[in-house]
């Protein structure tokens, strides 16, 4: 039995919190990074007992309403759409706030620096996130923008909202070192969780287990931009507890999103 598919018997139950749809990222790039609904069916049909939370892929310069009315038609006539959670992804300046009863969808992803806004400027989403009870899953990097500081700014002020802070909260690792000290001195952290896309570096997963707990990290990949097996195998080199492990790889995003 080779390495991946003891990785396969090994966590029967997986949910990906971080998934885009992506017929082509560019006709230039040197590779085929793609994930289109055809890859997500054939991995859905592959890991049975498996599911996902997907999203379009927004540019800066989109129309980001049109491409999520395309996606959601889309998942409507997938054959496998109650495995997957779907959330929406439009810009801020684009947003309606009948969007919000127009889609069926399980959250709303905010990316800073595409949109090129830090989140606390945006009482909107946050309100309507809130009211819907939709967790907001935000981009942390390298753009000043995509800062965790951001969050922790304004998260108390919204105690009914879930903050899923992306990439462990900085995505490079001096950035995830600088999220975890950041939030080690926070205040407030009762609806601030962080996701593992992008992130490899087993310490710094089990750092951020032991600042926030088990309960508060979710598994997640970022596919295509980044390998789904090489995530689960970073999880798998955490030598967590069974308890940590499936709290991080299914758990606690179904706990939140109410499944």
């Amino acid at each position: 039995m080779d390495l991946w598919k003891n990785l396969t018997v090994i966590w029967a139950v997986i949910v990906d919190g971080h998934t885009h749809i992506i017929s082509s990222f560019s006709s230039s790039n040197i590779v085929d990074i793609k994930f289109d609904w055809n890859d997500l069916d054939f991995w859905l049909s592959s890991e049975p007992e498996s599911r996902c939370v997907v999203m379009p892929a927004i540019t800066q310069f989109c129309d980001s309403v049109a491409l999520n009315v395309e996606f959601f038609k889309a998942f409507e006539a997938f054959s496998k759409k109650d495995r997957v959670f779907p959330f929406m992804w439009i810009h801020p300046n684009q947003l309606e706030a009948s969007l919000f009863k127009e889609f069926t969808f399980s959250g709303f992803k905010f990316h800073p620096s595409i949109s090129q806004v830090t989140v606390d400027l945006n009482e909107k989403i946050l309100e309507l996130c809130e009211k819907y009870k939709k967790p907001i899953l935000i981009h942390c990097g390298r753009n000043e923008k995509s800062r965790i500081d951001y969050v922790l700014k304004i998260n108390e002020y919204y105690p009914h909202l879930n903050f899923i802070c992306a990439h462990l909260g900085g995505l490079a690792t001096d950035l995830i070192v600088r999220a975890l000290q950041k939030m080690r001195e926070a205040n407030y952290l009762d609806n601030i969780f962080l996701d593992t896309a992008g992130c490899f570096y087993p310490e710094l997963i089990r750092k951020a287990v032991d600042i926030l707990g088990s309960n508060k990290i979710i598994f997640g990949t970022d596919r295509p931009f980044h390998n789904y097996r090489v995530s689960r195998y970073t999880i798998k080199c955490c030598n967590f507890d069974k308890e940590t492990e499936e709290n991080i790889l299914f758990r606690n995003l179904l706990r939140i999103l109410h499944k």
